[in-house]
């Protein structure tokens, strides 16, 4: 009996070592993809429904005071900032991270991942004025 015992607490302390462990779930991001428009590629962003409502976050220091420095409309941002198809070399998108040797914008608070992608995505699918 005490060998039965003994196996027992064997092979329940192998089972109990081998079901714990952590598993590492990738990071879902909801605007690549897979987020209801059929499970195929990026979702379409839209730059008057989805990144002008960002850009209100910016009107503090980029508001208009002169018209000079209103880079937050749609002609001043493909004017420079924006490279359409390519986020990694656009000046808007390098800011929002805070690489490539440009400031990060806004100042002392970087933005949520899925912001940043938003506007990404939104690079990286033509900079479209939709």
């Amino acid at each position: 009996m005490k060998k039965i015992f003994q196996l027992l607490i064997i092979v329940g302390g192998g089972l109990l070592l081998n079901s714990c462990y952590y598993d590492a779930y990738p990071e879902y991001d909801d605007t690549t993809g897979g987020g209801g428009n059929g499970g195929g590629g990026a979702v379409d962003v839209s730059y008057a429904t989805d990144i002008v409502p960002l850009w209100s976050q910016c009107t503090g220091c980029h508001g208009g005071i002169a018209p000079t420095l209103n880079t937050n409309s749609y002609a001043n941002l493909l004017n420079g900032y924006v490279i359409a198809g390519d986020a990694t070399n656009s000046v808007l998108y390098k800011s929002l991270l805070g690489t490539g040797g440009v400031s990060l914008m806004p100042p002392g608070s970087k933005w949520s991942d899925t912001k940043i992608n938003l506007v990404k995505n939104w690079i990286n699918q033509g900079a479209k004025n939709n």
